[in-house]
């Protein structure tokens, strides 16, 4: 028996090769450079024993005997741990599915098996742990506001990799987790949704990685009252603005990103979202701000390249913030701040100062029992760098 769960995956698509010459080395080609075991490995360390991966093959489609006309019809005929292979000769597929058993479910082409809502509520639901998904292009939810999805997931320890996610309703969302946790959503592509490319509620310790989003209504991503999750190595661009920290959204690391061509701003950080960690990004070309912060404290940012905003990086009524190494390049304003205190500004790279000084930031309080009364006020990076840092993204 094969080692590893990606090893398993490709010996049942070698069972089914006689059923359609040269499906095999396509899916084969998909799964690899789709990185799909990086994202085996990333949740092996916390699967059973009994892997999803070891029981039956069905298939959905294609020419071979007994094989399924409808995809909801091979899950309920699943047991836990069987693959199901959908083959994109009846694509689109026009269902709204519910997967509630423990499944690898594998199209034989992103680009061209096709699952298709119809117009109707969310696409696919996913309410079971430990389920796999790749190979789809998933599209045309229901539109009811800020409800439909094109997937949905209620549960834990799922994979989603590798699939096109695109064109959801008006004010519905790409991907929406839901008090889910472990999950791994990796080499996506999420565009022109018709809210935020992927939304996570009330969720701790998914990774968000290497996807490619853009041009959705409003966010890339948001995290609302989510803490401890990874956002890491994704391109995000012409969003209305990129990632969106909701009030409550704690202990998160956002790092090696590219954001950029957003007419609001490169990231927001907002209410009592505090002890984020945001490293080794690339903010650039986003219209109004870099950064905004609003009502956090201890928030970290190391590392990164703001450039080309309107404001680098603006802060109101937050407190102990540390901006340390980063590069703020040609912004119309490079920093401000309103109201926020305690916040530090160490050894970052500022393309507008003289180098033997320290480099000022200016900023206002008020009065806090009269807000009219506003005094300018300066915070100091008393030792900026002479050169700027090599982000590396």
């Amino acid at each position: 028996m094969p080692s590893h769960p990606i090893e398993l995956i490709w010996g049942k698509l070698m069972i089914k090769y006689s059923c359609k010459m040269g499906v095999t080395f396509a899916v084969f080609f998909l799964l690899i450079s789709l990185n799909n075991i990086q994202a085996v490995e990333n949740l092996e360390k916390d699967m059973p024993s009994s892997s999803i991966f070891e029981g039956n093959t069905l298939y959905v489609g294609g020419l071979g005997p007994n094989n399924y006309t409808r995809i909801q019809d091979a899950i309920d005929n699943a047991s836990d741990g069987d693959t199901i292979f959908v083959y994109d000769d009846s694509s689109p597929y026009y269902e709204n599915l519910v997967i509630n058993t423990q499944i690898s479910l594998i199209g034989e082409d992103r680009n061209t098996t096709i699952i298709d809502g119809n117009g109707i509520g969310d696409v696919v639901i996913v309410s079971r742990d430990m389920v796999f998904i790749s190979g789809f292009s998933v599209k045309n939810n229901g539109d009811i506001p800020m409800v439909d999805a094109l997937i949905k997931i209620f549960s834990n320890r799922n994979t989603i990799v590798g699939n096109i996610i695109s064109h959801s309703a008006n004010y519905t969302v790409g991907i929406y987790l839901n008090k889910s946790s472990h999950n791994y959503i990796g080499n996506n592509c999420i565009f022109e949704n018709g809210n935020e490319g992927i939304f996570i509620e009330d969720s701790t310790n998914n990774t968000i990685e290497k996807n490619e989003i853009f041009n959705n209504v409003h966010c890339a991503i948001v995290l609302s009252n989510s803490s401890n999750n990874v956002i890491i190595n994704n391109n995000m661009y012409e969003n209305h603005a990129t990632i969106s920290l909701w009030p409550g959204s704690s202990y998160n690391e956002i790092a090696w990103n590219t954001m950029y061509n957003h007419e609001w701003d490169g990231m927001g950080i907002w209410e009592e979202s505090n002890f984020n960690y945001i490293h080794n990004n690339q903010f650039y070309d986003n219209v109004l701000w870099g950064i905004k912060i609003t009502s956090a404290k201890g928030n970290m940012f190391y590392h990164n390249s703001i450039s080309v905003s309107d404001m680098g990086i603006f802060l109101k009524n937050s407190h102990f913030t540390k901006i340390k190494y980063n590069n703020f390049i040609d912004c119309n304003c490079h920093a401000s701040f309103e109201n926020s205190s305690f916040n530090r500004w160490i050894n970052n790279y500022w393309d507008d100062h003289l180098r033997f000084l320290p480099k000022r930031i200016d900023g206002v309080v008020c009065l806090p029992w009269d807000t009219s009364i506003i005094f300018k006020w300066m915070n100091f990076d008393w030792r900026p760098a002479k050169e700027p840092y090599d982000i590396g993204v």
